[in-house]
């Protein structure tokens, strides 16, 4: 039976080089503990040794002197009239409704005038802000009197009837058993001194606070440092506490449980303003610099991860995904790293004061406590430092690779910034190019919200958003200033196609991306294409003057000429009766081709000016036809022409002008005389459609048509150029203007030799 070797499995080099590396700092860490202690214990200073404490003891002197003034006196004056009493004759100045009166011009609810004529208006508008600001400040003082009731035992006694107020159940405080003891004492002049009995960490330094807080914060001092003038100050009479001690203390087993939970005291600055303060040991422990040397291991750790030798090889990190981190995910845990500095600091705070060992002896681990609470910490600490060494293992492949490829590699960011780079680009394209002449609410919209979105990231980041905000206003600041010059040169673009069409240049072409104005290209497009098509209907319209003059001359002019040849032919004496007769026919005949000619021309004009008048009367348009196929019979047979007609069997009644569409269609059957082939059929149908009937005739036609189809409906336009058939060129025009004026329309299709008119009425 062959046996199968099992091959153990070991940790790799970085993970067992990490882990010593991690125990060794966490050692070292474990071993300052006991040293920061010591040094924040040298380095702590109690804080209500502070300046700022001892100000705020000796002003609630005000607040205390007040209670046991209203006792002695059995009154209840206010802080103003107690501390602030008007001089004498002006004792109306706590009237605060009658100086109101006076702001506000009401003088006549004054009582008396003598008193408040004298007054301005600024003058009592300054007494008012100044008594604003006196109850403001007491106000204050009570708002956080209770901070002092809850932390401090005080007494303030009367010197001369011995009557208290405590919130001592006796008036008797025992110096020995005092942490701290503080004494206010003021004669009957207002005067105060520091009573010579003080207990404290540092005696020396409570005497210099406590006397310059009795010298700086003084009523007398902040009276003189208000913004009143001295005119004003005439009107006050400031009293100070007299003939009484007020005795601030903190036994030293109350001091014991307040440094056990942590004391709150008050921080008292010079705008009035109160602050609440929490003071411990862990405070002062925590900036002993015990910070300073997690923050210098844990970069010492990360550095030898990145710089030891031998530590792993580049075939092992592409075993291992987790080596392969994006580079956000290990800034992202550098981050909580420093910020788990809080919890690693007061995780040592709390071992080096014992609080843990206590913790753990009222449980069952008495003996073994504190051994147990070092090796956690120990293991928590190097776990910690472990992180710090992950981190550095991760960026060590800066080394191996190049800072550059690590970048393409490992950043997310990189990797997705062409896929938003593209997003932004078409996002910036469908701005740029939007249509102007359609909506644009989901364009806009979709802008906000992407604005919206940056800028919800640049307010989450909190300090550090403002220098994001500088970077994004910058970036759209470019964007839309790209935007505006692009915007500017497209319009520059169209402006200059447009003023160049103006100027009669109509090759010009546009070849630019117009961007939002894009969508004006077709129409400039169809601008040059309509005044090209209008330059050509002027062109054409021009030379078919030049044919109609040349056309009308020639046609008014054949019979002319022959009419005036045979006057002078008649004019000769020689000629027989039979030569005379057969002048005169000729002249006849000429002179009614004249005539007609005429007519004609007449008619033409005046259906093209829209002048002539229609007689509209209901027509049956199948019966004029047959009836106009019949009268034209005879010039059908003349030219051997077979009419083959296919029309409906019902009536189709219009509303036409009859004698008009007579004459049309009396003008299309005789054209299809003169230029039909002979012994050639002639068609004639009729289609009835949804709104319309259609009118077809067909014929073969004699000649080739050299002329367009188009033009054939011109004036003094023949099928054949040559003009020599009988004729005046304006039949097919005059059937066109009838059609057309009464609302139809005709057309001519010339295929080969096949020559077809259509008509298309409307039905009724």
């Amino acid at each position: 039976m062959e046996m199968k070797t099992i091959k153990k499995r070991r940790l790799p080099k970085w993970i067992i080089r990490g882990i010593g590396i991690s125990l060794i700092c966490s050692a070292l860490f474990t071993l300052t503990y006991d040293f920061f202690r010591d040094k924040a214990k040298n380095e702590q200073v109690s804080p209500i040794e502070e300046e700022s404490n001892i100000s705020w003891l000796y002003q609630n002197c005000y607040l205390l002197y007040r209670d046991l003034y209203n006792k002695v006196n059995h009154e209840d004056v206010s802080f103003k009239e107690l501390y602030l009493p008007p001089v004498e004759g002006a004792e109306w100045i706590w009237d605060t409704s009658l100086k109101n009166n006076i702001v506000s011009d009401d003088y006549e609810s004054a009582e008396s005038d003598d008193v408040y004529d004298s007054l301005e208006y600024d003058e009592v508008n300054a007494l008012l802000e100044y008594e604003e600001w006196v109850d403001q400040y007491f106000f204050e003082l009570e708002e956080e009197f209770s901070y002092l009731n809850a932390n401090y035992d005080y007494i303030i006694e009367d010197l001369e009837s011995g009557a208290y107020i405590s919130n001592l159940p006796d008036n008797t405080l025992e110096t020995e058993v005092q942490y701290f003891y503080l004494q206010f004492v003021f004669d009957e002049n207002g005067n105060v001194t520091v009573g010579s009995d003080i207990q404290g960490d540092n005696t020396v330094a409570i005497r210099k606070n406590a006397t310059a807080a009795a010298r700086n914060y003084s009523l007398y001092e902040m009276f003189q440092n208000t913004e009143i003038t001295d005119d004003q100050k005439k009107y006050y009479n400031v009293q100070m506490p007299s003939n009484c001690q007020v005795t601030f203390c903190i036994s030293k087993t109350s001091w014991e449980e307040m440094q056990r939970q942590g004391i709150y005291y008050i921080n008292y600055q010079n705008n009035n303003d109160f602050y609440l303060y929490n003071y411990s040991e862990w405070q002062t422990f925590q900036y002993s610099g015990i910070e300073d040397l997690l923050f210098l291991l844990l970069c010492v750790t990360a550095v030898i991860a990145i710089f030891l030798p031998g530590t792993i090889q580049a075939e092992e990190r592409k075993r291992h995904k987790l080596l392969q981190m994006p580079l956000e995910l290990v800034v992202t845990g550098s981050i909580v790293l420093i910020a788990a500095a809080d919890p690693i600091t007061e995780l040592a705070y709390r071992v080096s004061y014992g609080n843990f060992i206590e913790e753990l002896r009222v449980m069952i681990f008495y003996k073994a406590a504190g051994i147990l609470v070092y090796l956690i910490n120990l293991l928590i600490v190097a776990a910690y430092f472990f992180c710090a060494w992950f981190a550095g293992i991760c960026l060590r492949e800066i080394r191996e690779t190049g800072f550059g490829e690590y970048i393409r590699q490992r950043w997310i960011f990189y990797r997705i910034f062409p896929y938003v780079k593209g997003k932004t680009k078409a996002l910036y394209d469908a701005v740029s190019h939007f249509d102007v002449t359609k909506k644009a609410n989901k364009l806009i919209l979709k802008v906000v919200l992407v604005n919206a979105v940056v800028v919800f990231i640049i307010s989450s980041l909190w300090v550090g958003g403002f220098a994001v905000a500088v970077v994004y206003s910058i970036i759209l600041y470019l964007i839309l200033r790209k935007y505006i010059s692009d915007l500017q040169k497209n319009y520059s673009v169209l402006l200059g196609a447009l003023n160049k069409i103006a100027e009669g240049d109509l090759n010009v072409a546009i070849t630019e991306d117009l961007g939002v104005f894009e969508p004006f290209k077709p129409n400039v497009i169809r601008i040059q294409r309509g005044f090209q098509k209008a330059v050509e209907e002027e062109v054409k319209s021009q030379k078919m003057k030049s044919e109609l003059i040349t056309n009308v001359s020639h046609d008014l002019k054949t019979p002319l000429t022959a009419i005036i040849t045979y006057v002078n032919l008649l004019k000769e004496e020689n000629l027989t009766e039979e030569q005379r007769k057969e002048y005169l026919d000729i002249l006849s005949r000429k002179s009614l081709r004249l005539k007609g000619l005429i007519e004609d021309l007449f008619e033409v004009s005046k259906a093209n000016s829209q002048n002539m008048p229609l007689n509209l009367m209901d027509v049956d348009i199948i019966n004029l036809i047959k009836q106009v196929s019949f009268e034209m019979s005879d010039k059908m047979a003349d030219s051997r022409l077979d009419v083959r007609m296919n029309l409906p069997e019902q009536k189709i009644v219009l509303s036409l002008d009859s004698q008009k569409t007579y004459r049309i269609y009396e003008n299309l059957f005789g054209n299809v005389a003169k230029y039909a082939l002979p012994g050639t059929r002639v068609y004639v149908d009729a289609v009835l459609h949804e709104d319309t009937i259609e009118i077809t005739l067909k014929n073969i036609t004699a000649e080739e048509i050299s002329v367009n189809a188009e033009d054939l409906t011109e004036r003094f336009v023949r099928g054949d150029a040559s003009r020599n058939t009988e004729g005046s060129g304006l039949g097919l025009a005059i059937a066109k203007s009838f059609t057309e004026l009464q609302n139809g329309q005709l057309s001519i299709q010339v295929d080969g030799d096949l020559f077809k008119v259509i008509t298309v009425w409307k039905l009724k």
